[in-house]
This record gives structure tokens, sequence and C-alpha cells, in this order.
């Protein structure tokens, strides 16, 4: 696949895992829109695609930690399957790109932690 953050040059991301049916003559193009910020990870967004993809890339921060916690995600998504797409993202797989690792998940809005409600607040069944 090929991606463009904002306004930068597109990069290709290689699929991590079996190989897909799909063809790669033609790859599927994704404009990352938004930036989400980062923490351990950097965070952009496409609101066309509705599609989320985090790097493994923080300046100043060690490139094998940040794809270490990269994995514990992933490994996270494998494990809540049975919820994807209720109440957790779809996770539609792990890519290599040019600067390391980095997992490309379903946009389904915003975080708790951007919401102005405090998580008490919520329903048993939405925490």
């Amino acid at each position: 696949m090929l991606v463009r953050c904002l306004d930068a040059l597109p990069m290709a991301l290689s699929f991590v895992g079996p190989s897909r049916s799909r063809s790669d003559d033609n790859p599927p193009f994704i404009h990352l829109d938004r930036y989400l910020g980062g923490g351990w990870s950097t965070v952009y967004a496409s609101t066309v695609s509705r599609v989320v993809v985090k790097f493994a890339s923080v300046p100043k921060k060690p490139k094998a930690e940040l794809e270490r916690q990269l994995v514990n995600e992933k490994v996270a998504y494998d494990r809540l399957a049975v919820l994807t797409g209720w109440v957790v993202p779809i996770f539609y797989g792990e890519y290599l790109w040019y600067g390391g690792r980095s997992l490309v998940l379903s946009d389904e809005g915003p975080s708790l932690a951007a919401l102005e409600m405090k998580f008490e607040s919520l329903w048993l069944i939405e925490r």
C-alpha cells in the first residue's frame, strides 16, 4: 500500500505476514490528512479512507523499544479479535516501511482521552 502523510512524499508499506491474494501491481493509495499526535508512536489518520496508521517512530526514543511496544499492541489486537468492530478497532495488519514498522487500524473516532467527560460517567457497557 502507498501512504502519504499530510504533504510529505508518498511511501510504500509492505504487509508483514502471509502473502495476500491482492496483486501488488496496483497498490491502494491512502492520504493521511490528520495528525493525531504521538506518545510511543506517531499516529496519522485518513478522513476519506477511515483508517489510522501508527508508526513506530518518535524522535529521541529508542527504535527497538518503539517496535517492541508496537508488537505488543499487535498481540493485544490478535487476542481481542472477538471484539473487533464492536469495541475494538479493526486491525488490518502490520506493515514495514523504510523507517520501521507500523500498524493499520480502522478509525473509530476519538479516544476516551480526547473526550471531555470522565471515564466514570460512561455506562458500564461503554467502559
